[in-house]
Formats: structure tokens, C-alpha cells, sequence
């Protein structure tokens, strides 16, 4: 029945998928929509033999992807050391759940500029940025996973004499996983998207950068090939995350 389900669910996303192509199609071809706003697809395709001949594109692609595995670490370190010191404490937790809500509604991108002045507008505010955006959700997911653990759970656990660190190790994280998963996902997420604003708002490499550079040159084609370059980068990180937490439920 699993598996079924799995097929259908990917069965439902491929024809999701061929739609979106098809009305992709039939607007660029019966000319609704100017190129410079969307070209053909076949436009965009020819884009990705240059990009991978091009030595930019791979030093732009290796910039992105250091930046981004470096403001994912942050955003995980220091998101679960705080979710979990925090969601182990029931009046703690009360009291930053809603602040860490809240802090998820401000417009981030405000603090960019603080992290230009303490960092430049070298890769080092990109990883800051990046891991200051993708920080809050990971907090927060983990502060109610772990808040919302039943309370039976440590009572067993103490009954059976575990101790702090088995207790944390042993009874609330792996209680808590599936709800900590999807905070480092969506950080995850959050941390690209810190880190390819940094590079569009500010930089000379990475490819934000590129992105920002074939729309100013009306690149349109380009531009396209660099965003669908960025996706399926978050989509293997992605990917590798939950490869990761799959082989850890394992052992």
C-alpha cells in the first residue's frame, strides 16, 4: 500500500509537471508572451552544454555550494543546541515559541546590510546571512518537537534509570524526529535562499550573481538556466538530508 501510494504521489507530481511544461510551451510558441520575459524551453536547454563547458559557471556553482553548506552548518548547530536547550524546559519553551514564530514573519532581508558591515561582501556575510535565515524554523520545529514529547516517555526513561544524555539522545530526539526533520528541511531551504540574495543584493561570484547579472543583460535564456541550476541544488541538499536521517533511524 506504501509503495502505491509513493507512485501515485509521483505519478500526480510528473503530471503536474508535464502541465506546467505544456502551458510553457504553448505560450512561447503562439508568441503570448514576450522571450525576454519567457523563452522557449528549448531556449533554455541549449543554455546548459555552454554553462557546462564554462569555467565561471563551475567556480560559480563551487562559491554557492561552500557558501551554502557553511550557512546550513550554522543554521543546524545553532538551531538545535538552542531548540533543544530550550524545548527540554517547559517555561522556556512557552516563552520562545511565539518569539520564534514572530521572528519568522520579520522580513529578514533587513539585517543584510549589518551583516555587509561586520562581514564585507565576501562569501563570510553570505554564510552569516544564510545561516541566520535558515536558523529560526530549525529552532522553533525543534523546540515544539521537543516540548510536545509525551510526557510518559521520560517517565519510562527515568523508571529504567537513563540518564540526561541517554534521556536527550535516546527518548527525545528520536521522538522529536520527524518534526526536527522538516525545521532543518525548510532551513535548509531558507539557507539557499539567504545565501543567493546575498549574492544578488551583493557580490562579484556565486550564482546569485550570475542570476543578477543575466537579468541586467536581459540574458533571458541564462537566466533561467542559473535558476534551474539553484533548484536542483536545493533539491540534492534536500535529498541528501533526508538520505542522512533514513540511515541514522537505521542504526
Amino acid at each position: 500500500m506504501a509503495k502505491r501510494e509513493r507512485l501515485t504521489a509521483v505519478a500526480i507530481q510528473l503530471g503536474l509537471a508535464a502541465v506546467v511544461l505544456a502551458v510553457w510551451v504553448y505560450q512561447t510558441r503562439t508568441g503570448r508572451v514576450s522571450p525576454i520575459l519567457l523563452p522557449q524551453p528549448e531556449r533554455v536547454l541549449e543554455q546548459f552544454p555552454e554553462l557546462l563547458r564554462d569555467s565561471v559557471f563551475w567556480n560559480s556553482l563551487r562559491v554557492t555550494a561552500l557558501e551554502l553548506l557553511g550557512a546550513f552548518a550554522v543554521a543546524a548547530v545553532s538551531g538545535l543546541i538552542v531548540g533543544v536547550l530550550v524545548g527540554r524546559w517547559a517555561p522556556a519553551a512557552r516563552v520562545a515559541t511565539p518569539l520564534l514564530a514572530w521572528a519568522q514573519t520579520v522580513p529578514i532581508i533587513l539585517f543584510y546590510p549589518i551583516c555587509i558591515l561586520l562581514f564585507g561582501i565576501g562569501p563570510m556575510s553570505k554564510v552569516a546571512f544564510g545561516g541566520f535565515y535558515g536558523f529560526f524554523p530549525i529552532a522553533a520545529n525543534t523546540v515544539l518537537a521537543l516540548s510536545t514529547v509525551p510526557a510518559r516517555y521520560l517517565t519510562a526513561a527515568a523508571a529504567l534509570g537513563a540518564s540526561r544524555r541517554q534521556t536527550i539522545t535516546r527518548v527525545l530526539i528520536p521522538a522529536a524526529r520527524p518534526l526536527i526533520l522538516s525545521g532543518i528541511r525548510l532551513g535548509a531551504a531558507l539557507c539557499l535562499i539567504g545565501v543567493l540574495a546575498g549574492e544578488l543584493l551583493g557580490s562579484t561570484e556565486g550564482l546569485g550573481y550570475q542570476i543578477a547579472s543575466s537579468s541586467g543583460s536581459f540574458r533571458t535564456p541564462e537566466l533561467y538556466a542559473y535558476i534551474t541550476v539553484a533548484l536542483v541544488l536545493v533539491a540534492i541538499f534536500n535529498l541528501a538530508i533526508t538520505r542522512a536521517d533514513e540511515r541514522n533511524a537505521r542504526v
